[in-house]
């Protein structure tokens, strides 16, 4: 099995899952962490990963360019795990914590209306 980057590059690899987070792992032997951060970590060879196994059955990943960790497993594995821009976890909690703020800022408008309603209709 292998994959083929977007600049042609090429990489053996053992397995490629979509995680339940939305991550993108890449497990391999066939090179170094060092190596692998290098490829990894370059947003225009990951823009476009194109994954064969026998030169059939091509699947392709895309815009997965976030380099989130490199995993050590047993028998010299190492997985690549990838995110796309904007749906790594950090991204993700940034975003729902601006969506909390926005709610909170409607909620207090909101009980404020129901204030001013609530003493008109007592007057």
């Amino acid at each position: 099995m292998k994959i083929t980057f977007n600049d042609g590059q090429e990489l053996q690899i053992q397995q490629v899952t979509e995680q339940t987070d939305g991550a993108l792992l890449i497990k391999t032997i066939s090179a170094s962490e060092d190596q692998l951060k290098t490829l990894f970590s370059d947003p225009t060879t990951t823009k476009r990963i194109s994954v064969s196994e026998r030169d059939s059955d091509t699947v392709v990943y895309e815009n997965y360019t976030k380099l989130d960790a490199i995993v050590k497993y047993t028998a010299g594995i190492l997985g690549v795990l990838m995110y796309r821009e904007g749906e790594d976890p950090d991204s993700r909690i940034a975003a729902l914590e601006a969506r909390l703020k926005e709610a909170e800022k409607k909620n207090e408008m909101l009980e404020g209306c129901i204030l001013e309603m609530s003493e008109m209709v007592y007057q």
